[in-house]
C-alpha cells in the first residue's frame, strides 16, 4: 500500500502540469456552428468560438457550391450571417476552415430546417467535414451527444479535480462507489432541470462556486481530520456540490442546444457521456496507480521518501493551487 501511495507523487505532478497547461478549465470547448433555415433554402448561421482561438485565426464555414453566404461579424468570439442555396443543405457536405491552422479543437454542427428536422455532428480536429444526413435519427443524436458529454467532462479540468479530491477523501472502494454515485445523481438532477429551462441561475457565480468546492476539498485534505464531516460522510459533500457542478454541465449543453425533436435523447445521452468520461477517468487513474504500485513495490527509496500523510498533502496542493486560481479569476470576473 505504501508503494502504491508513493507513486501518487509522480502522478500528481503529471496532473498538475496538465492542469496549468490548460488553466482555463473549459477552454477546450468545441467550436459551435448553428444553422437554421429561416425561409425555403435561406439559412441563418452562427459560429461560436472558444476564447483561446486567436483573433486572426477565426474559422469560417465552407459551404456547398450551390450556396452563397454573407458574413456578419458581431464579436471577436462570435460570427455569423446568412446563406442562400439552390438546393437543400441536408445531404450535402459542410466543413470548417481556419486562416492558418486548426488549434486542435473539435467542432459541433447543428442544422435545423423549416420542417423541424435537426441534424447534429461532433467532428474531431482530424475530420475533413460533415456529410449532412438526409434525416436526423435518434441513433445519430445519441452518438453525437454522447461524444459531446465525454468531450466536455474530459476537457473540464475543474470537474476532474473535484472527482480526484473525492477519490482521495473516500479512499476505500465501497466509499468511492457511494461518493461518486452521489455526485452523479446530484449533477444529473440539476443538469436536466437547467437544460429543460426549469431552473435558471447565472452561470458566472456558479462557476465561481464550483472552483470554491474544489478549494474546499483541498482544504479538507490538508487538515487530515478523519473525524470531520467531509471524511465521515463524503456522500453529503459530493451530492451537495454535485448540484452546482450539474449547472456547469448545463452551461456547456446550453451553448449547443438540445435537438428539438429529440430533446430527451439529446439530454439523456449528453448526461451518459459525462458519466462515461467520469468513469473512464477514475478507472484509468486507479489502474495506473495499481500498475505503478506493483512496479515499485518493495523499493526502499519510495517507502523512505513518501508517507501516506505526505501523499495526501501533495494531493491537497495539486488540487488547491489551480482551483484557487480559478476561484480568484471567476470571482473577479463578475465583481470587478
Amino acid at each position: 500500500m505504501t508503494g502504491c501511495r508513493s507513486i501518487l507523487i509522480g502522478l500528481f505532478f503529471v496532473l498538475l502540469n496538465g492542469f496549468f497547461y490548460s488553466v482555463q478549465a473549459h477552454d477546450a470547448r468545441p467550436v459551435v456552428v448553428t444553422i437554421e433555415e429561416q425561409l425555403p433554402l435561406a439559412y441563418q448561421y452562427s459560429i461560436r468560438v472558444p476564447e483561446t482561438v486567436e483573433a486572426n485565426n477565426m474559422p469560417s464555414v465552407v459551404w456547398p457550391e450551390s450556396c452563397s453566404a454573407q458574413i456578419l461579424k458581431s464579436a471577436p468570439e462570435f460570427s455569423g450571417g446568412s446563406v442562400i442555396c439552390n438546393e437543400k443543405i441536408f445531404g450535402q457536405f459542410l466543413s470548417l476552415e481556419y486562416p492558418f491552422f486548426n488549434p486542435s479543437l473539435a467542432s459541433f454542427f447543428r442544422l435545423s430546417n423549416l420542417e423541424g428536422n435537426t441534424a447534429t455532428a461532433m467532428l474531431t480536429p482530424m475530420d475533413d467535414g460533415w456529410e449532412v444526413p438526409e434525416e436526423a435519427t435518434t441513433g445519430s443524436v445519441a452518438r453525437e451527444y454522447l461524444a459531446l458529454g465525454i468531450e466536455h467532462i474530459l476537457s473540464g479540468f475543474d470537474h476532474l479535480l473535484f472527482v480526484l479530491g473525492l477519490l482521495v477523501i473516500a479512499r476505500t472502494l465501497k466509499r468511492i462507489l457511494w461518493t461518486v454515485t452521489g455526485f452523479t445523481l446530484a449533477h444529473s438532477i440539476t443538469l436536466s432541470l437547467s437544460a429543460l429551462g426549469l431552473v435558471t441561475i447565472p452561470i458566472v457565480p456558479v462557476e465561481a462556486v464550483i472552483a470554491l468546492s474544489i478549494v474546499f476539498l483541498a482544504f479538507e485534505i490538508s487538515r487530515q481530520d478523519k473525524n470531520s464531516l467531509t471524511y465521515r460522510y463524503p456522500l453529503i459533500v459530493s451530492f451537495g456540490f454535485g448540484l452546482l457542478h450539474g449547472l456547469g454541465f448545463a452551461s456547456a449543453l446550453g451553448e449547443i442546444g438540445l435537438v428539438q425533436n429529440e430533446i430527451l435523447a439529446s439530454l439523456l445521452f449528453f448526461n451518459l457521456g459525462v458519466e462515461a468520461g467520469q468513469v473512464a477517468f477514475i478507472l484509468v487513474f486507479c489502474i495506473a496507480l495499481w500498475i505503478l504500485g506493483k512496479a515499485t513495490s518493495g523499493k526502499a527509496l519510495f517507502a523512505e521518501v513518501t508517507t501516506a500523510q505526505r501523499a495526501d498533502m501533495l494531493a491537497a496542493y495539486v488540487i488547491g493551487i489551480p482551483s484557487s486560481y480559478w476561484l480568484i479569476e471567476r470571482v473577479t470576473s463578475f465583481v470587478l
